[in-house]
């Protein structure tokens, strides 16, 4: 009986570290997929990815980001919660406007929340675009 729970015991923390590192990977995925969308201008489609709470006023934001032409980004830090399934990420984003050929950076400091809906896991922005001066 011993030697069941303790196997069990360990089936458990095995998948964990599974489910643990899976929710890890489809971040690396998502910040990838939603910053290389601003990369190539194509806001509409980031637009998926902010939580509901922020929606409408992520689509605000994108009206003044029209303008912008981001050359590069850099992930520059990655704080990840792994009890509250949260992250906290410090991007370098290169652009120029339309109005200005000058190379400008912003440090955009995104949030992210993992939600699982209808049996699916997702990360969610929190945070709004930058405000690109």
């Amino acid at each position: 009986m011993r030697i069941l729970f303790l196997s069990l015991l360990i089936l458990a923390a095995l998948a964990s570290c599974a489910t643990e590192k899976n929710s890890r990977d489809n971040l690396e995925k998502s910040l990838k997929k939603y910053n290389n969308l601003l990369r190539w201008h194509q806001f509409e489609d980031a637009s998926r990815f902010p939580a509901d709470t922020i929606y409408g006023e992520y689509r605000e934001r994108l009206k003044t980001a029209g303008n912008v032409v981001v050359i590069e980004y850099r992930v520059k830090d990655v704080k990840y919660d792994e009890k509250k399934k949260e992250a906290e990420v410090k991007i370098e984003i290169d652009y120029y406007t339309f109005s200005s050929t000058r190379l400008r950076t912003v440090l955009d400091n995104q949030k992210w929340v993992y939600e699982e809906k209808e049996g699916k896991g997702l990360w969610r922005l929190m945070s709004l675009l930058p405000e690109f001066p």
